[in-house]
């Protein structure tokens, strides 16, 4: 039988206090991707150094980097990151395609067993485990769709990356909300298994933001952008505004960007069609109770 592989891609900007969480993680995979493509996208502090470091002991990481374009935002300026890394690999022969932030701790076997779910089911396109965030030396769980996998530790097939064009350079986030939904649209499905938990050593969702309000507040307004049914952003932030700190005031933030996006008349960037399938597929939940 053939033995999968897969290559890595790590966007990282000014990690140098996260990074090395990452490497360490991968360097200890009980299986190792054939290659790994870390893309500095355009670090001032010493993320580069650390990463050397590594790239002098492990032939199978790559480092680039990429000089930062004046007036991208954060979100798109990260998978403009990644998607020069895949130009490096698009050629290469390999079976899948992990994306990986630079502030992750894997557990040991994480490719291994996420591989094994895709060996095992021929219709799964896009997975991932679920993280926990550590907030002041304590691990919080995310709340947790089955149905969405988050970018930080986003497994795709290959020709599933290939076949959605890969990541949408989204001005406010949800790209990965919006590959997930695409790879849907092909017939492929879409899974996380809590089963397998990794550590996300920053609040999930601030990205560049020094403010846990101010990165809800972002998380609704890629709501908008990627185009979200109204009705399922505002039972999502009723229940996160119970279940996520802070407690009401995240899901006030949260639906607040949400409504922001509709009075700044700014056109989104995915395809109408992806729309339209989404909301139909939320308004599904709703009327199933959210059952999978």
């Amino acid at each position: 039988m053939k033995q999968q592989t897969f290559i890595i891609i790590t966007p990282c900007y000014n990690e140098q206090k996260y990074i090395e969480f990452s490497l360490k993680s991968v360097v200890n995979q009980t299986i190792k991707p054939s290659k790994w493509i870390i893309v500095n996208d355009g670090s001032t502090d010493k993320t580069a150094e650390i990463i050397n470091n590594y790239t002098d002991k492990y032939d199978f990481i790559e480092y680039y980097f990429r000089h930062k374009s004046t007036g991208q935002t954060y979100f798109s300026s990260n998978v403009y990151a990644i998607m020069e890394g895949w130009e490096q690999v698009k050629e290469l022969d390999f079976d899948y395609l992990g994306i990986l932030d630079s502030d992750i701790t894997l557990p040991k076997k994480y490719y291994e067993k996420i591989i094994a779910e895709f060996e095992n089911d021929m219709n799964l396109g896009v997975a991932s485990g679920i993280y926990e965030n550590l907030i002041d030396g304590k691990l919080v769980p995310v709340i947790n769709d089955r149905r969405s996998t988050p970018k930080a530790i986003q497994i795709f097939r290959k020709e599933v990356f290939e076949q959605i064009g890969g990541y949408l350079p989204l001005k406010y986030g949800g790209e990965d909300t919006a590959a997930c939904v695409m790879a849907r649209m092909h017939g492929w499905k879409v899974w996380s298994f809590p089963n397998i938990k990794v550590i996300h050593h920053r609040p999930t969702g601030s990205g560049n933001s020094k403010n846990i309000i101010k990165a809800k507040y972002m998380l609704g307004l890629n709501e908008y952008f990627i185009g979200s049914h109204w009705l399922f952003v505002l039972m999502k932030c009723l229940k996160r505004a119970f279940k996520e700190k802070p407690f009401i005031i995240g899901g006030v933030a949260r639906f607040c960007g949400f409504l922001y996006g509709h009075f700044i008349n700014e056109k989104r960037q995915v395809p109408i069609e992806m729309v339209r399938f989404f909301r139909r597929e939320q308004l599904r939940r709703i009327f199933l109770f959210n059952r999978i």
